[in-house]
C-alpha cells in the first residue's frame, strides 16, 4: 500500500485543485478524501453597544400629525430618529429602531419591550405643542401603574429602582451633550421627571417607562408651536445637529 500512495502523490502538484486531489485520493483502495476545517472567525474583542431610538407617535393615543408651523411632531421624531440612527452606527454603536416608517403605529408599551431586547439605553424622541421654547428631558423618577382605557395589561407597575436610578444620569449625560451641541439655536429647559407630564402625573411615570427594564429618557427636542423653534427643527441643518447633538450625549454615557 506504501509503495502506491508515494507515487500517485509525487504525481499531484501544489498548484492542482481541490477535486483533483480528491479524485487522485478517491482511486487509491480504501481511500478516504480528509478535508482540512475552516479557519475559526475571529471573536470580537468587545460587543457593539445597541442603542433604541424611538420616534414618538403615532399610536392610538396621538398620530401627532397635526400640522404646526409648517411641519408636524410625528416627521420630526421620525427625521432626527433617521438622523441620530446614522450619526451613532457612524461612532461605533448599533441601532435599533422602533418603528420602520414615518406612519408606522406602534404603542408605546410595545415601544418599551422592543427597546427592553437588548439595548443598553432607550431614548424617546418628541416635540411640544405649549408656550415655551427650547428643549428638555423627563426620566422616570418613580413607579407608576400602567392605565390606558381598557388595556388588559392595566395595573402593571414600573420601572424598577434600577431603571429609575439608571435613568437620571442617562439623563444628565443628555442634557449636557444637547446643551453644548445646540448653544446659540435652542434654549436648555433643564431635566425633570416623569411626574412633571401630563401622563406622569396621572401614571406616576409615562407608560414606556413602566414597561422599560433599561435607562430611559424622553426628549422633547423643540417647542413646535414656537417659530423659531420649528424653524430650526424642521431645517436639514437643525435635524442634523440636533441628531449630533442627543448623539454626543448617549456617548457621554456610555461608550460604544
Amino acid at each position: 500500500m506504501k509503495n502506491l500512495i508515494l507515487p500517485l502523490l509525487a504525481a499531484i502538484t501544489l498548484s492542482s485543485p481541490l477535486r483533483t486531489v480528491a479524485a487522485a485520493l478517491d482511486e487509491l483502495p480504501g481511500g478516504e478524501l480528509v478535508t482540512a476545517s475552516l479557519p475559526a472567525v475571529p471573536v470580537p474583542q468587545r460587543a457593539r453597544q445597541l442603542i433604541c431610538v424611538d420616534p414618538g407617535h403615532p399610536n392610538t393615543f396621538n398620530a401627532a400629525t397635526t400640522m404646526v408651523n409648517g411641519t408636524n411632531e410625528n416627521r420630526i421624531n421620525w427625521q432626527v430618529g433617521l438622523r441620530l440612527e446614522r450619526i451613532l452606527k457612524e461612532q461605533g454603536y448599533d441601532v435599533l429602531l422602533t418603528r420602520n416608517a414615518e406612519l408606522h403605529y406602534v404603542e408605546n408599551k410595545d415601544r418599551a419591550r422592543l427597546c427592553n431586547n437588548g439595548a443598553a439605553l432607550a431614548v424617546h424622541l418628541h416635540c411640544e405643542s405649549t408656550p415655551g421654547t427650547g428643549f428638555a428631558l423627563y426620566y422616570p423618577d418613580r413607579p407608576g401603574v400602567y392605565d390606558y382605557k381598557n388595556d388588559p395589561e392595566n395595573g402593571t407597575r414600573g420601572p424598577a429602582s434600577g431603571v429609575i436610578t439608571g435613568s437620571r444620569p442617562l439623563a444628565d449625560a443628555l442634557a449636557a451633550g444637547m446643551t453644548e451641541g445646540l448653544a446659540g439655536a435652542l434654549r436648555p429647559q433643564g431635566v425633570r421627571g416623569d411626574s412633571r407630564t401630563a401622563v406622569g402625573s396621572r401614571q406616576g411615570a409615562l407608560t414606556y417607562s413602566i414597561f422599560s427594564e433599561i435607562p430611559t429618557v424622553t426628549i422633547e427636542m423643540a417647542v413646535l408651536t414656537n417659530k423659531q423653534d420649528a424653524a430650526f427643527i424642521k431645517s436639514e441643518g437643525g435635524q442634523e445637529r440636533m441628531a449630533g447633538a442627543i448623539a454626543a450625549g448617549i456617548r457621554l454615557y456610555r461608550a460604544p
